[in-house]
């Protein structure tokens, strides 16, 4: 896959386990990628500013990476996972989309004498002045048409998903097939203009799912586009 919008550069600022919070067996996603499919899936919408979606979103990297990197367009995060252990850490993370929550990071990472601080202080000059972003964060199982419907999906435009592929993570549902079921559920609760992004290193997730907008390929990865309201 080439990149068309996030070029070649530095992006450590927003890696997980430097500023952004994170625990063992929440693996993070290439900062890179995260912003190159996140402006493909906007322009898809026809949207200047877009909500949103995580739902299996584990420490919430990918989440708060894009309300770091491109808040200006960004109107709502939601970040779900079925673990409430992801959620607490994804709703930390998201607390440094505010000024309080950086400089809560900065005295933290300063009382260490750790040189990260120092891209806190960056980080916060880029948020300086932006439009706050809303954020929700819930335990979900994406895979449960009950629980998806009871979500606030009325603002969301784009839903981000990298799918469990075992080692440290793994599908907790019971479903017989969670990759279609999570598909058929996020298409049902979600508008027309909206766009599903879905990554795996797993060619098996994607074998019973319809047929896709978009695929690409980028390394091991397969990232498939589809759109809301299959309907």
């Amino acid at each position: 896959m080439r990149f068309e919008h996030a070029p070649a550069a530095h992006y450590g600022d927003f890696a997980s386990g430097d500023v952004l919070y994170s625990a063992p067996g929440h693996p993070g996603f290439p900062v890179r990628l995260t912003l190159e499919l996140f402006e493909r899936a906007r322009l898809l919408t026809g949207r200047s500013r877009v909500g949103v979606w995580d739902p299996m979103c584990g420490a919430g990297g990918i989440v708060t990476t894009l309300g770091l990197a491109r808040g200006e367009a960004i109107t709502q995060i939601l970040a779900t996972d079925i673990s409430g252990d992801a959620t607490t850490l994804a709703a930390k993370n998201l607390e440094l989309l505010t000024d309080e929550g950086l400089r809560r990071r900065a005295r933290l990472l300063a009382k260490r004498s750790d040189a990260r601080a120092e891209v806190v202080e960056r980080l916060r000059e880029r948020r300086r002045g932006a439009s706050p972003i809303t954020t929700h964060v819930s335990v979900l199982d994406v895979t449960r048409t009950i629980d998806v419907g009871l979500l606030p999906l009325g603002g969301i435009d784009i839903v981000i998903a990298d799918l469990p592929y075992g080692g440290q993570t793994a599908w907790s549902s019971g479903a017989q097939h969670p990759p279609l079921q999570m598909l058929q559920h996020l298409r049902a609760h979600l508008s027309r203009h909206s766009v599903i992004v879905l990554c795996s290193n797993r060619r098996m997730d994607f074998a019973e799912l319809p047929g896709s907008l978009r695929t690409f390929k980028h390394g091991k990865r397969i990232i498939k586009f589809y759109r809301g309201d299959a309907s």
